[in-house]
This record gives C-alpha cells, sequence and structure tokens, in this order.
C-alpha cells in the first residue's frame, strides 16, 4: 500500500535546463508518432490507435525515470491517461500536453485484459501493493467534490522502469455496422518498451506464442 507522504510528485536533484532538456527530447518523441487519420481505411486507424498508446506508454515511462516519479495508467470507458502519486493520490501531470486524457474514436474500443499473460516469472509490480485501504481511500476524497471519486490506476509504472504486466486490446465497437472482426494487442510484462501484436482477425485471439513470436 502507498504510504502517505512517501514521494512526492516533484524531486530535487534536475536543474532547470535538465527538465526543459527532457521537456523537448519527450516533444520531438511524440512528434515522430503523431497519428494521421488522412487514411480512409478502418484498419488503418485501429492500428494508428495501438501505436499511439504504445508510444505514449513508452514515453510516459521515459518520463517517469528521468523525473524520479511513480505513475499510473488509468482507463475510463474509452479514455485513457497517464497520472503521477503526488503523497496522497494520483493526480494528471502539470503542464504535460502529451499525457493528458485521449478519448478514442466512437468506432473503437479499448479494453485492459490481465488474464492468460505469457509471464515467465512472478512480476515485481501487482495493483495489490497499490490498493489503497479504507483509511488512505478516504484520505484520497478529501478536498474532492461530491461528484469526483479518487483515481485508481489499473496499471502501475514505477520511476526505476518496472510495471505491473497488462495487455491492452483494440477492436472496432460491435455496433458499428462497417467493423471489421479486427484486433490489435499492446502487451506489457515487466518493463518497457511495450509490444504491439496482431493484427487479429476472423474470431483469431491473443496467445503467448504470439508476444514471443513477436520478439523473435
Amino acid at each position: 500500500m502507498l504510504q502517505k507522504g512517501s514521494k512526492n510528485i516533484h524531486q530535487q536533484g534536475f536543474t532547470l535546463i535538465e527538465v526543459l532538456l527532457v521537456i523537448v527530447v519527450i516533444g520531438l518523441m511524440v512528434a515522430a508518432i503523431q497519428i494521421n487519420f488522412a487514411t480512409n481505411k478502418p484498419e488503418s486507424q485501429l492500428e494508428q490507435e495501438a501505436h499511439r498508446f504504445a508510444g505514449v506508454f513508452n514515453l510516459a515511462a521515459e518520463y517517469g525515470l528521468l523525473n524520479n516519479l511513480e505513475l499510473g495508467l488509468f482507463i475510463d470507458k474509452n479514455t485513457y491517461q497517464f497520472v503521477g502519486y503526488d503523497g496522497l493520490r494520483w493526480t494528471a501531470l502539470p503542464n504535460n500536453e502529451i499525457l493528458v486524457p485521449h478519448e478514442l474514436p466512437e468506432n473503437i474500443i479499448i479494453k485492459l485484459i490481465f488474464d492468460d499473460l505469457p509471464l515467465e516469472q512472478p512480476p515485481l509490480v501487482s495493483a495489490e501493493l497499490f490498493t489503497p485501504d479504507d483509511e488512505h481511500l478516504a484520505e484520497m476524497k478529501e478536498g474532492l467534490s461530491d461528484d469526483q471519486k479518487p483515481i485508481i490506476p489499473q496499471v502501475y509504472i514505477l520511476s526505476g522502469g518496472d510495471i505491473s504486466p497488462f495487455r491492452v486490446e483494440f477492436s472496432f465497437h460491435p455496433q458499428w455496422f462497417e467493423a471489421p472482426d479486427m484486433s490489435f494487442s499492446v502487451v506489457g510484462l515487466y518493463s518497457t518498451p511495450v509490444d504491439i501484436v496482431g493484427p487479429f482477425v476472423n474470431g483469431a485471439t491473443f496467445s503467448a506464442e504470439d508476444h514471443y513470436g513477436n520478439n523473435e
């Protein structure tokens, strides 16, 4: 369980020039993965969303490592974002346009999966380590309005580079009448970079062989 005040979101040890350099480098990396939706092919749009997620996740891990921050991935319905822990609660990262909430197109859905991962050994990071107890949850609610709920990430990215294992699946909404039977998976096991696996078509599903074959 996270302890109150155990780590502040702003750490000493970086000069202003170093911080600005990190921002510039990350900005250039993001520019390299910007999505171009000029194509009319829905398959390309699905693949681009998977690549965007993988690229931003890898950038988030690099950001946390360079700034000594604990980060989390929070998925809510069809939106995902990256948040940082400030010693009390998980919050949006200030002045960071890269890790802000990203809403998927209405014809694409995202699904977070923790089962059937190709793990060769127990992970170092698990969600249970960060699950707040009732007392900590009450503290996290302090200062929030009645309609606000504390953010509890589903995936964690430690400042040392370790991540909690996960798989995110991108597919077309079943109610979209033009939806091809296709999906892509982004898999993260122990550390970054995460891997993009797929496409899976005509009912094919993810397997451990898909992941390891992708890394060979």
